[in-house]
């Protein structure tokens, strides 16, 4: 055991190639995670299509423009990478490839929307479109999040809705608050008028007892002054036999002056008791007047509290009129509320459920997740397939001695190449048997497949033929990278910063575009096809270029023994 660690510690190259290996599994699992490490947290870097048809419209006295305000959000948000495109422009992107989705906003969105919850609403169709060729994975991704689209748009109609709803339910209250209002103010007006009748009653009530006050005040008043005159009318003949009297003592004698005063004095006396009465009866007139005006006072009140109540009664009759139109109208509207919001048929109460409907359609034909990933795996069985076949066969050390480094490229490419197609040959032809892939392009799968395997080939036999074990090593890691930089599996915008700049650059990810058109797309592989002849015409001129440098050195092997490199 300690004279394998002594050789591998003492030999430079081993050493060397032992630390590769060690690095290979680490190399694998870190470069390939990084790439995918988290491709659900950067979806807002995959790019989607947004094309608005949407007319804008009125309806009710609002104007709509929906569609404006959809794309205008979503090329805000952060769900993708939303773009606002026109028909033209997206349709050609999502061929290209530069693209996952265009979602089309119809041209009735804000006409629909504006009639949301009525009778005349329809639903929502959005048209989702997507190219499953290029990216079986973006296409779910893509679709999920249309599907979320969908939810959220339902969410917001529904919202909508049920605003209006309660704006209307909030009407309708409101014209029932009315009439409570005014059945309040109709209860009052009533008690008003009941109130008016029984202070004109009691008006009334108070008119006829001043009159009858004022009658007999009057009665009073009637026999008072008869006194009155009775008494004055007294006072007169007394006054008058004073006055005779008096003349006859003037002339009589003194004996009988004594009878005629005596006479007088009682007529005085009679006149004095007169005039008393008269004074009391002249005061209980003046009383009797008095009560007489208070009892006239008191009519005129009367007749007044008559006049308020009726006034007051008139009033509240008008209250009474008015606040029964106010029930009427609040309870129309109350009426009309609920029936414009609960009168719906089944197919609208159905569109209320599902106001938005999705449309997909696919451009390209993929029938499962395995015919989706077979460009990406398909690359990366060639690619290996290099690599094992230079680590296995010596591609250095001729069986012949070469007379040129042409005849020595002829003898390992011719093998080379010859091999290599087959091996892409068998690979296709199973698949094809036992995972039932169905290219669209057949024939152009299959020679395209050659070449792939061929620039692959002469990539890798170059490396491994000036570096050796090492180059072997180096084109290991080589895949590793590209396994992650060739967006295989998820779109390359889900990637980091690295693999973006690298991923055009790479030859898996030249192979797996061509595969994709060729098994799905049907789009010309002339670029591709271009690149891969050029790239392997350079490597083959550039191992022509080491054969040669390498002749003479190979022509003094020993060709009777076996010769390794």
């Amino acid at each position: 055991m300690l004279s394998e660690w002594h050789y591998i510690l003492h030999t430079k190259d081993m050493l060397r190639i032992i630390l590769g290996i060690l690095l290979i599994p680490t190399f694998y699992a870190v470069i390939f995670l990084a790439s995918l490490w988290d491709p659900y947290g950067n979806l807002n870097h995959l790019p989607v299509g947004i094309v608005d048809q949407d007319v804008n419209t009125t309806y009710q006295g609002h104007h709509y423009q929906l569609g404006k305000e959809l794309t205008h959000k979503l090329v805000r948000s952060n769900t993708a990478n939303f773009r606002s495109l026109s028909s033209t422009s997206a349709r050609h992107e999502l061929a290209s490839g530069q693209i996952y989705m265009i979602i089309t906003i119809p041209r009735n969105f804000s006409t629909e929307a504006s009639r949301f919850g009525t009778r005349s609403f329809h639903s929502i169709t959005l048209n989702e479109q997507t190219n499953a060729g290029f990216s079986f994975i973006a296409v779910k991704m893509t679709t999920a999040m249309a599907g979320q689209l969908q939810i959220k748009l339902d969410k917001q109609l529904n919202r909508s809705y049920f605003q209006t709803l309660n704006q209307a339910m909030q009407r309708t209250g409101h014209g029932l608050t009315n009439a409570s209002v005014a059945i309040t103010k109709s209860t009052t007006g009533l008690t008003h008028v009941t109130g008016g009748l029984t202070a004109a009653q009691t008006g009334l009530n108070a008119l006829l007892s001043g009159n009858q006050q004022l009658n007999n005040a009057l009665a009073q008043l009637t026999t008072k002054s008869t006194s009155a005159a009775t008494a004055l009318a007294i006072l007169n003949r007394n006054d008058q036999q004073l006055l005779a009297l008096s003349e006859q003592a003037i002339q009589a004698k003194p004996a009988t002056q004594t009878q005629l005063f005596a006479r007088m004095v009682r007529l005085i006396h009679l006149n004095t008791l007169t005039t008393q009465q008269l004074l009391v009866g002249t005061h209980q007139s003046g009383a009797a007047m008095a009560k007489l005006e208070q009892v006239n006072n008191q009519s005129t009140h009367g007749i007044q509290q008559l006049l308020t109540a009726e006034n007051q009664s008139t009033s509240a009759l008008q209250s009474v009129s008015t606040a029964d139109t106010k029930i009427a109208h609040g309870l129309t509207a109350a009426g009309t509320g609920l029936i414009n919001h609960s009168n719906t048929t089944a197919s609208v109460q159905k569109a209320l459920l599902n106001p938005i409907r999705l449309h997909h359609r696919d451009t390209t034909h993929v029938k499962n997740n395995g015919t989706g990933m077979a460009p990406y795996l398909m690359s990366v069985a060639l690619f290996v397939g290099c690599i094992t076949f230079n680590i296995i066969y010596d591609m250095y050390t001729p069986h012949q001695r070469p007379h040129s480094a042409g005849q020595w490229w002829m003898q390992k490419i011719s093998f080379l190449l010859i091999f290599t197609a087959g091996a892409a040959s068998l690979m296709l032809l199973l698949l094809e048997l036992i995972d039932h892939l169905a290219p669209l392009e057949l024939v152009k799968t299959w020679l395209f497949s050659i070449l792939t395997i061929w620039t692959f080939a002469s990539i890798v036999t170059f490396f491994n033929l000036i570096l050796g074990k090492t180059g072997a090593w180096l084109m290991l890691l080589f895949m590793i990278i590209q396994l992650g930089g060739s967006a295989g599996t998820y779109p390359i915008e889900l990637s980091n910063q690295f693999f973006k700049v690298i991923h055009p650059y790479l030859p898996m990810s030249i192979s797996i575009d061509a595969f994709r058109s060729t098994l799905s797309i049907g789009q010309s592989i002339w670029p591709e096809t271009f690149i891969f002849a050029t790239i392997l015409i350079s490597f083959n001129l550039l191992i022509l270029v080491f054969f040669t440098c390498h002749l003479r050195q190979v022509q003094r092997l020993n060709f009777s023994a076996p010769q390794t490199h």
